[in-house]
């Protein structure tokens, strides 16, 4: 199954590039955001917990309702997601073992610009309704949670023993993801892929002792 997704890679991809550019866009927009910003009031820098709380929420709901579930309208984010991502990656077996695989982990590389497009309707419509610095700080929180979804997920699938991987907060995240990954598991628990706040509001956290070993489900017809 790896071989074969793999083979439907561009002759012309390259793994770098696909992290580097939405990501150096994504910093981008951010410090953009954060120099227009001007005699910011501390009610508006509540805009940060609560746009973060929100998207940690929303990536929730998206992760469990249109990864996990074909939706007519978003067949590609499930096709990707639950029959290939998670039929290469299982709990007990979570690491790339080839960098072509960031094709298999980051999102696609349009991703992050399509994101800003989507922000950008709702971004004006917060300046107009409760200013510039609202805006601004709603627009550089949501581009990096994005940013950090990226980052935060390709550490997961990096090996254990790596550099990143060794970290005691990425050993954490990784376990939490991880067990979404068990194939009993991962249409009901630990969907953040991040900071797991939506899981544990939803009470969608896994306590219980892993089952037996993770064997790949069956790719969905």
């Amino acid at each position: 199954m790896r071989a074969e997704v793999l083979s439907r890679a561009p002759s012309w991809y390259n793994p770098w590039v696909h992290l580097a550019i939405p990501s150096l866009f994504g910093l981008t927009v951010i410090a953009v955001s954060i120099a227009l910003l001007e005699s910011v009031h501390w009610a508006e820098l509540l805009t940060v917990p609560i746009t973060y709380l929100a998207t940690n929420v929303n990536e929730w709901f998206i992760h469990r309702d249109l990864l996990h579930h074909r939706n007519p309208l978003a067949k590609v984010l499930y096709d990707r997601h639950t029959p290939e991502h998670h039929m290469i990656y299982v709990t007990d077996d979570m690491a790339m073992r080839d960098r072509r695989e960031f094709r298999l982990v980051l999102i696609p590389a349009y991703g992050l610009f399509l994101l800003f497009g989507t922000l950008l309707p709702i971004s004006a419509a917060l300046w107009f309704l409760l200013g510039r610095n609202v805006a601004l700080l709603y627009t550089a929180t949501v581009m990096g949670y994005a940013v950090s979804y990226e980052w935060l997920h390709l550490s997961y699938h990096l090996p254990a023993d790596s550099r990143v991987g060794r970290s005691s907060l990425i050993r954490k995240l990784r376990h939490h993801h991880a067990v979404h990954h068990h194939p009993q598991l991962m249409q009901r628990w630990n969907f953040n892929v991040t900071i797991p706040i939506g899981d544990w509001i939803r009470g969608s956290t896994w306590k219980g002792e892993i089952p037996g070993e993770a064997v790949a489900p069956r790719r969905a017809s």
